[in-house]
């Protein structure tokens, strides 16, 4: 799909009105220093300099001030009515809190009049942004989980990537060394990286959200997640598991002491982002990706994915030419070369033509991907405490304190109790 017309239309519009009009400024947060968020400097320099209607004006502010619905600076901004005009988050996982606390703008009304199609975007991530209906976020870049593994360490184990989980659980066990108790080298542990309890409970086929709206901690999928990785706490013993994980470097984000990175670990789950870094701090690791493997019954070439959202708060003065901003970033072709820069995946329909980092095979499967199975997060107003009671239960059974089934219960009871005080 090439760059749709209206966005063109916009642009030649804005670029030939009279120098004498007034200029929009606008101001929007963006929540990361480079290189991410130079590029999102980058694209406003590119619309300013192409139509003098509108200024953009990025103003870098750590996680763009947004903690959850706790008062961080965008609530604190929101209630002085001293707001910018729009803020760029890392994730949509807030947006249904902030809804619901009316911090929020919807956005459809200002779709059309910028030359915005609701169709021009990937629907699970545009869908993950809406509560009620009504859209409150405008995804801006995304991101999917596959497993990366180590050629050399399988090839010397005659073993082939998996695809299952039964096959995955096989080759763990043949690629972990130990020295009596202890364990030197790991072939896989299901919770480190981006092995979170809710990536997990998607491949596993669970749905959080139960009947009336009420989140379900028991649900089967979940259920099954952790007994699984119970099997691994069994297998392997928890405090050697616990003192191996303490010995390895960063264990939850992407960095140079990354234990993949390091060869500690045979098999990880991570983003198609963590490829970037790979290639900077370890060049010559001679890696792989697949999708991340499936259970008995499950879905094939699976993957959980999470979006950037473009909000707009309550109090902005200037959302409609917001969106028309947001929607030159959306066009395909802008779209594409961000997603090159950051090694991200767009959320636009036809921006992977624009793509060049493609012919790469962690870029390549996450296209793939993306454009298959997904699953992302429940549109749940409790979705933080969720997040927080799901990691408490699976932190519990990885450290061998309770049974899946009491972990999840002991969660299960918090939320019900946080929603019956309205919390």
């Amino acid at each position: 799909m090439h760059m749709r017309r209206p966005i063109f239309s916009l642009v030649v519009a804005l670029a030939v009105t009279s120098s004498a009009q007034a200029v929009t400024n606008i101001t929007i947060w963006y929540p990361w220093g480079p290189p991410d968020g130079q590029e999102v400097v980058n694209r406003a320099n590119e619309f300013n300099k192409m139509q003098n209607e509108i200024k953009v004006n990025p103003v870098l502010v750590s996680g763009s001030g947004i903690q959850g619905t706790t008062q961080g600076k965008f609530l604190t901004a929101v209630t002085s009515g001293q707001v910018p005009d729009a803020v760029l988050y890392w994730g949509q996982d807030v947006i249904p809190g902030l809804q619901k606390v009316g911090a929020l703008l919807p956005l459809d009304q200002y779709f059309a009049p910028a030359g915005l199609k609701p169709s021009a975007f990937n629907q699970t991530a545009l869908n993950a942004m809406k509560v009620g209906g009504k859209t409150y976020g405008i995804p801006q870049m995304s991101s999917d989980l596959m497993l990366y593994y180590n050629k050399d360490m399988f090839k010397a184990a005659g073993l082939k990537p998996p695809k299952t989980l039964a096959e995955l659980d096989a080759a763990a066990e043949k690629l972990t060394v130990r020295k009596g108790n202890e364990i030197t080298r790991a072939g896989f542990i299901p919770w480190l990286q981006q092995g979170t309890p809710l990536p997990w409970t998607g491949i596993f086929g669970g749905k959080l959200n139960g009947a009336n709206g009420k989140v379900d901690l028991l649900n089967s999928g979940t259920l099954k997640a952790l007994q699984w990785q119970e099997g691994y706490v069994k297998k392997y013993g928890a405090a050697n598991l616990t003192r191996f994980i303490s010995s390895i470097g960063s264990t939850t984000t992407s960095s140079a002491s990354d234990p993949f990175l390091l060869e500690k670990v045979a098999m990880e789950v991570n983003g198609q982002w963590h490829g970037n870094y790979l290639k900077r701090y370890k060049p010559d690791l001679n890696y792989g990706v697949v999708p991340i493997p499936y259970p008995a019954g499950g879905t094939p070439n699976a993957t959980w994915i999470n979006s950037n959202a473009w909000l707009i708060p309550k109090g902005s003065k200037n959302p409609g030419a917001v969106v028309k901003f947001i929607a030159y970033m959306s066009s395909p072709e802008v779209s594409g070369k961000h997603a090159d820069a950051v090694f991200n995946i767009s959320p636009v329909v036809g921006a992977s033509k624009f793509q060049k980092n493609l012919n790469e095979p962690v870029m390549q499967l996450a296209n793939q991907l993306f454009r298959g199975k997904t699953y992302t997060s429940p549109v749940t107003s409790q979705i933080l405490q969720l997040q927080t009671e799901l990691n408490t239960a699976f932190e519990s059974v990885q450290q061998g304190a309770k049974s899946p089934r009491d972990a999840l219960t002991a969660g299960q009871k918090n939320l019900d109790q946080a929603a019956s005080q309205n919390r």
